[in-house]
């Protein structure tokens, strides 16, 4: 059986927060309805750290993006989703809860979600996010 890629091992992590709706998470892609989700890679040099044996620290950034109703009410609820995401995601960490990527060492929220984008009745929140982790040599 062909292995994973690293994208789809995130995917799959992220879908076990309790927090998402439906509990879907789409890979560049987001519907046009809320409570959407999707993780949409973000061009970075992948080293973090080479190490003196040959191996190096690899990372994958993206940002996971949640697409929500908006409107006054709405945005709070919506804030109060993001805070809660960034604090589960914060606690998985802690328990080295981690995608399953050989050599995981940590995935984390690299800021809150901000909104990237609106409609009269949607808007679109990303969090920007990273998972690092080690190759041998």
């Amino acid at each position: 059986m062909a292995e994973k890629a690293k994208i789809e091992l995130i995917k799959e992590f992220i879908e076990t927060c309790p927090y998402l709706k439906n509990g879907k998470v789409n890979v560049d892609y987001i519907k046009d309805k809320p409570q959407s989700y999707s993780i949409d890679e973000t061009p970075v040099d992948p080293v973090l750290q080479n190490f003196s044996d040959g191996g190096r620290r690899l990372q994958i950034q993206f940002d996971f993006s949640i697409q929500a109703s908006f409107s006054a009410l709405e945005n709070i609820k919506n804030s109060k989703f993001c805070d809660d995401f960034t604090d589960w995601i914060y606690e998985q960490n802690k328990k080295e809860n981690l995608p399953k990527i050989d050599g995981a060492v940590w995935i984390k929220c690299l800021g809150r979600g901000t909104i990237l984008q609106t409609t009269d009745s949607t808007a679109i929140y990303v969090i920007p996010m990273q998972v690092a982790y080690d190759e041998d040599y």
